[in-house]
């Protein structure tokens, strides 16, 4: 078989595979983003970055960010007048002066993959049915903020850790703003090079040729949606592999005394991470950090998880603080749901979304704030007219952001979607 004979039989080979693939509705979801014009749903905003820290499985607010008498550890004072939290979040407390806290967070989801639905989206996922392709709201934001930006691909919403619920997802919006995920935080850019080697650039570009060969040839017999999708995501690859700022994914380029504040665990890495990723401005931070379904052993596992983490949350709002970068990044860090005032004699907590805290601050929202407040046991809050649902702190987020939260965008079957629920409210007193 000579050289034309073979392109031609892998040419039909990947053809007809692509080609099933396209009379699946399933996978048939828009990549055109160009095609598909949508209203701009961005407002005036000095905010550049959005680092979201989620606790997945259920933080025990008691236990974290609450004291009560119930409580299994100490109270230490905060950096706010007034105000403690417990030993888990005792670095994390002496800069808290920067920020603020919410402790009357709440929903209606006790169930993990209902409460992860509306913490990545803003919608009860009874709310979201019609929705098969809606968008983690970190995709909206890296889409209001580079939807009008022509340049090379950089990602625009990075995922660092666990990847539960909607985190990373796209949706409609395409890939490029889907969550470029991390999953080594030591190495987090891998695969620049092939495989087996260094080969020389004149090695790739002929590598590069022919796959584009191929792909054209293919998509002048079967003009797919997904032979485009492919198309562009080469060529993000490859933009991606030779931008300049690439060395932001580096924190081995951080002097040793920058590490040591942070932590040698992979979340004092993944702060770092953040950190640098938010000089760069890129739209959505998110990092997942796991083990918080505490329904036996509830102590023993708090103080593991923030033995490995306070220590890079404390440095991180430390230096966003003092370089001023807080001016132009939101912090948020929360959770699915709580966890119940009474443990039994497992020494556990179980699933509580009737209240929970909230760290948050940066941008446009005031320092040292304290929103809400729950009852002597922490089981629910006592003002009513403070209780912040996760509809309205996801709203709160949008426009801190500079999104509007009463944007509407099109999704890929053409219907409307509102960005927030009509019941979601902008926490204005926040702002």
């Amino acid at each position: 078989m000579d050289r034309k004979e073979f392109l031609k039989k892998s040419i039909l080979s990947f053809g007809m595979g692509s080609f099933v693939l396209s009379q699946n509705p399933f996978v048939n979801l828009r990549a055109e983003e160009e095609e598909n014009k949508q209203e701009s749903i961005s407002l005036p905003s000095k905010v550049k970055s959005v680092i979201f820290i989620e606790m997945m499985g259920g933080m025990s607010h008691v236990d974290t960010l609450d004291p009560k008498p119930n409580s299994a550890f100490s109270k230490v004072n905060s950096s706010i007048s007034g105000l403690s939290l417990l030993e888990p979040f005792s670095l994390t407390a002496k800069q808290l002066h920067s920020i603020g806290i919410i402790r009357s967070t709440w929903s209606e989801e006790g169930d993990h993959g209902f409460a992860q639905m509306l913490l990545g989206t803003g919608y009860r996922m009874t709310e979201a049915m019609g929705f098969p392709d809606i968008p983690h709201f970190g995709s909206v934001i890296a889409y209001a903020k580079k939807a009008n930006t022509k340049s090379s691909y950089f990602p625009s919403y990075v995922t660092i850790g666990g990847r539960g619920g909607k985190n990373g997802n796209s949706g409609f919006l395409g890939i490029n703003y889907s969550g470029y995920h991390i999953g080594n935080v030591d190495e987090p850019i891998q695969h620049l090079n092939p495989s087996h080697g260094k080969f020389s650039e004149e090695r790739i570009l002929r590598r590069k040729d022919l796959v584009s060969f191929m792909n054209e040839e293919f998509s002048k017999t079967y003009p797919t949606k997904e032979a485009l999708h492919w198309k562009k995501m080469l060529t993000a690859a490859e933009e991606f592999r030779n931008s300049k700022d690439i060395d932001s994914f580096r924190i081995s380029l951080e002097d040793e005394k920058t590490r040591a504040r942070y932590g040698n665990t992979w979340q004092g890495k993944a702060m770092l991470l953040a950190r640098r990723l938010a000089i760069q401005e890129v739209p959505f931070i998110h990092i997942s950090i796991g083990g918080w379904d505490t329904h036996t052993g509830n102590k023993a596992q708090i103080t593991k998880i923030m033995k490995e983490t306070d220590m890079g949350i404390a440095a991180l709002l430390e230096d966003l603080n003092q370089t001023g970068l807080i001016k132009q990044t939101l912090f948020v860090l929360t959770s699915e749901f709580g966890r119940t005032p009474d443990v039994g004699s497992r020494d556990g907590r179980d699933h509580h979304p009737k209240v929970w805290s909230t760290l948050m601050g940066g941008g446009p929202m005031d320092r040292g704030f304290v929103w809400g407040e729950t009852d002597e046991l922490g089981a629910k809050a006592t003002k009513p007219n403070e209780a912040v649902h996760v509809r309205d702190l996801i709203a709160t987020i949008y426009k801190a952001a500079g999104v509007d939260p009463e944007g509407e965008l099109t999704n890929s079957f053409g219907r409307p979607f509102l960005l927030t629920s009509k019941k979601a409210k902008v926490i204005e007193g926040l702002l």
